[in-house]
């Protein structure tokens, strides 16, 4: 039941896990492998399977399953198709224009549904039977031709209705109806959520599986941590790194660094930034240069948008900073946060104290400038009076690049440094200091 792209199998190569916990409730694993990932959600009273596609170019995805027994989708109308592989008769789709469609099936005296929710077709031919047995069995396929997608399947243990009354998608929202209210499901960027009867159940996410050494070794997470140089004058702060130390650069150009909105990530050949991080007693000097063509940039007396309470400023190009304390990382404690934008009308730049957050925009200094391939924003950052900075102090960091396209009424995407991926919308300019990195104070 592995998915197949382009009407080929998968080669024999690693994965990549995202995320895995087993549970007293639930359990879920989330992998990795090319353009492909999967996620498996597992409750007592179903599991959710969800395969997405991202990439940039148009591909054929299929998702095959082989189930035991006997099977059939009430009220179903079937036409003739067609599904190249020489060991594959009886080739038929589905003719119906909703969607999940509630596949029932049974076997040795016990019932299963299928809910399948997607986009594109769903098949059913006959194959080879299982290893155990000579006869031919039927099996079903979604498909789709796309360059994103998602095939959402949910299997409820029991007859349709018995614990699954729907299914609904909305954004990046999965809401299953049972008979004890709505489970909401979905990717928060490093954990698997699910609110249930008012209930927010979070399943964690490590980087690795545990390893098997006599017993297990259950790390946890490790915070993204970088080097902030010292310097013994500030920077030039011109849109250049003049006066910077580049030794130590910070990278923005990975999948797991990008929060989408309907387009996945399209790859650092379009979009990737670098930061330099210096420092003195009075400041921290931030050079941020971005890699992507054709950069769009809010004007200062642009209309407003009055969208969702948002600031106008984060549907441009641009860079989100935030400090905190490294010491107590979590969702009381203090936090300094700015939202930046080049003025497209100079060099000069705009800037803004983000939402939650504490700061005075007059402690952000700089400017920015063109680049062959992009742009590059130079700034000061005062030190807030609620941090200690000395050489070996460690502080909490993090820095967001957002990314506008021309034409579009909101971003496109951000690149965050700390990592944890997801989805865009709805963020606002916030960011969670319990995901901010560390940066360790260099002499």
């Amino acid at each position: 039941n592995a998915p197949r792209l382009d009407g080929k199998s998968q080669p024999f190569e690693d994965a990549t896990i995202a995320g895995y916990e087993a549970g007293s409730e639930w359990g879920w694993a989330r992998s990795r492998f090319g353009a492909l990932t999967r996620t498996i959600v597992m409750g007592e009273r179903y599991l959710l399977d969800v395969v997405e596609l991202a990439g940039r170019d148009e591909r054929l995805l299929e998702l095959p399953w082989h189930f035991a027994g006997t099977g059939e989708i009430a009220g179903a109308r079937w036409k003739d198709a067609e599904l190249e592989n020489e060991f594959v008769s009886r080739v038929e789709r589905i003719e119906t224009e909703t969607s999940p469609v509630a596949l029932e099936l049974t076997a040795d005296g016990r019932s299963l549904t299928a809910h399948f929710t997607f986009s594109g077709e769903l098949v059913r031919a006959e194959g080879p039977g299982r290893p155990d047995g000579s006869s031919r069995e039927t099996f079903y396929l979604q498909r789709v031709r796309a360059r994103n997608a998602r095939f959402v399947t949910v299997l409820e243990y029991g007859r349709s209705g018995t614990s699954v009354l729907g299914v609904r998608l909305s954004g990046d929202l999965i809401e299953i109806k049972t008979p004890n209210g709505d489970d909401r499901h979905r990717f928060a960027g490093t954990e698997w959520t699910i609110e249930q009867r008012g209930k927010r159940i979070g399943l964690a996410t490590v980087s690795a599986p545990p390893r098997m050494e006599g017993g297990l070794d259950l790390e946890p997470a490790l915070r993204t941590t970088a080097a902030a140089l010292r310097v013994a004058a500030p920077p030039a702060l011109d849109g250049t790194l003049d006066g910077f130390d580049t030794a130590e650069p910070l990278l923005l150009e990975l999948e797991d660094q990008y929060r989408r909105s309907e387009e996945p990530y399209s790859g650092p050949e379009d979009f990737k930034a670098g930061v330099f991080a210096n420092w003195d007693d009075d400041a921290l000097y931030l050079a941020v240069v971005v890699h992507k063509q054709e950069p769009v940039f809010r004007r200062p007396d642009a209309p407003p948008l009055l969208l969702d309470n948002e600031p106008d400023d984060i549907h441009s190009d641009g860079v989100q900073v935030y400090l905190s304390d490294a010491t107590a990382p979590g969702a009381d404690s203090p936090t300094w946060g700015y939202l930046v934008v080049p003025d497209p009308s100079g060099s000069a730049i705009r800037t803004r104290v983000v939402s939650d957050a504490a700061g005075d925009a007059r402690d952000v200094r700089g400017a920015w400038r063109a680049t062959t391939d992009g742009y590059c924003v130079t700034l000061a950052v005062q030190w807030p009076g609620g941090l200690l900075t000395h050489v070996g102090g460690r502080v909490g960091f993090d820095v967001i690049v957002n990314e506008m396209a021309a034409g579009r009424e909101r971003r496109v995407g951000q690149l965050v440094w700390s990592g944890g991926g997801g989805w865009v919308w709805l963020r606002g300019d916030r960011q969670d200091p319990r995901r901010h990195g560390v940066l360790e104070l260099m002499g």
